[in-house]
């Protein structure tokens, strides 16, 4: 009586708990789409091989009267089925938030395109938009400009009364001399005021009382087949730890030419004050960095006409996530060609085994080189490379952190790749294993000051472009997109 009573229906729940769990982790496995198929057929068969164990172990000799064997039997299916429902949980939670974090890095429609503020002099009385009703607002011609004018009208219940204004300088010119009493501006436009010395003192002179988000309205970009085709990732990172925006300034270019058929990558640096045709001005001059205040993809259009190719996706990602990268696979491996300190780190000539913050450290150095900008953004490529390298050399260690590197990226990183881009990359390199082959170049030329589009009668610090440098660039993107492999002689400078 009490193998029908009570041990049945103890063994069916057990077995069913069993299956139930291994049914949902392989969906969320299959759902998330980055284990390539040699890998799901033997993780089936173990699955299946198992719960045939547990069902044998589990059922044999049911309705028979008990035994030690029996028992023993029991017992070892328990744990085994504890075992696997376990493991199975453990599965089904990497892949789910794995599966979460790669359609929110890619959900690029629904990130914010940038962040129009309120901003009033300090001392000013208004401590809420509605305290502003009845001011002159100082405004900047564009589509995001009037969104905000729009909200904020809607918000105070009252059209706001608005006068144009050409430029950030202009704006703030007029905000100081009391002509209007706030002004409207894309926030990323403020870090090119306190680049100046005459408004150095803006945020300090200012207070932000309104934000108004704008979203970013999608565009289409050239997409191929990333397993099979060449590409060219654009990798835009920003020195802030606030969230990421299609509209900031970036003080990152890089351009990665991707073969996956050679197993070839390029990185390709241009410094952040390269002196470059504006798309959003017409092709008036202006610095790199300031193209990013009208999109990314007016960034992308700028280092596509520079070079004559084709840029197919990016990547934007800000210092936040770039340590919390470093530390999530272990940290990395970086070979520097100088001695010098930075932050309070000290950095030696040759290997250094660096974590996050070490490497934040390094790769935002300038000051310490003589070369400045150029030595910064070379040092930008060898920690990516150091990224690349580790990542795809050290499979366990990258399944070990898989989680932490997931947590790494959310919120963080955003990219106009597609969550099945990524995941065929995923399971390419799973599949096929193998390292890459990662050369650098970075452009260069000569520094000088200079009227920009973005800040009219201010003369600012430029690059002025070293056009030999640039045809070098433009001939090695197209080297390795004709399936050349490079060498360190190809990359000389």
């Amino acid at each position: 009586m009490w193998e029908k009573k009570k041990w049945r229906p103890l063994a069916g729940g057990v077995f069913l708990a069993q299956v139930l769990l291994e049914v949902i982790a392989v969906v969320n496995i299959h759902r998330l789409d980055m284990v390539p198929t040699k890998y799901l057929v033997v993780l089936y068969v173990v699955l299946a091989g198992l719960t045939a164990l547990t069902a044998f172990l589990l059922f044999k000799g049911t309705g028979h009267g008990p035994s030690h064997k029996r028992r023993h039997r029991r017992i070892a299916s328990i744990v085994i089925a504890l075992i696997v429902g376990i493991g199975s949980a453990i599965a089904t939670a990497f892949a789910a938030e794995a599966y979460s974090t790669v359609n929110t890095v890619t959900a690029a429609s629904d990130k914010y395109a940038a962040v129009e503020g309120v901003y009033v002099l300090k001392t000013d009385r208004a401590v809420k938009i509605q305290d502003t009703k009845d001011y002159k607002f100082g405004v900047m011609d564009g589509h995001n400009t009037q969104t905000a004018v729009d909200k904020i009208s809607n918000k105070v219940k009252k059209a706001i009364k608005t006068i144009p204004e050409k430029s950030a300088s202009d704006s703030a010119s007029a905000l100081y001399s009391g002509d209007v009493q706030a002004v409207i501006l894309n926030e990323a436009y403020v870090d090119t005021l306190t680049d100046t010395d005459k408004y150095a003192d803006f945020r300090k002179k200012t207070r932000l009382i309104y934000e108004v988000p704008i979203k970013k309205t999608t565009t289409s970009n050239k997409a191929v087949d990333v397993t099979k085709e060449p590409f060219v990732l654009y990798i835009s990172g920003s020195d802030t730890r606030s969230k990421v925006l299609d509209t900031s300034r970036s003080d990152v270019n890089i351009l990665m030419v991707v073969n996956p058929s050679t197993n070839q990558i390029l990185l390709l640096n241009t410094p952040r004050d390269y002196y470059v045709k504006n798309p959003a001005a017409g092709g008036a001059y202006d610095k790199l960095t300031h193209c990013g205040l009208y999109g990314i993809s007016c960034s992308e259009q700028a280092l596509g006409s520079l070079y004559n190719t084709d840029i197919n996706y990016y990547a934007q990602i800000n210092f936040t996530g770039f340590e919390k990268l470093i530390d999530s696979i272990g940290g990395i491996t970086v070979d520097s060609p100088q001695a010098f300190t930075a932050q309070g780190y000290s950095f030696k000539k040759g290997k250094n085994n660096l974590n996050g913050a070490q490497a934040l450290a390094f790769a935002r150095e300038r000051h310490a080189f003589t070369e400045g900008d150029n030595m910064r953004g070379e040092n930008q490529m060898r920690v990516i490379k150091a990224v690349i390298a580790k990542i795809t050399s050290d499979g366990g260690n990258t399944l070990l952190h898989y989680k932490s590197i997931m947590d790494s990226l959310s919120g963080t990183f955003v990219t106009d790749l597609t969550s099945k881009d990524i995941s065929k990359m995923v399971k390419k390199q799973l599949s096929d294993g193998g390292s890459w082959n990662v050369q650098s170049y970075a452009v260069s030329g000569k520094t000088g000051m200079d009227t920009t589009y973005s800040m009219p009668g201010t003369k600012v610090s430029v690059m002025y472009q070293d056009t030999n440098k640039v045809v070098k660039g433009a001939r090695l993107i197209d080297k390795v997109k004709n399936d050349e492999k490079l060498t360190s002689t190809d990359v000389a400078q």
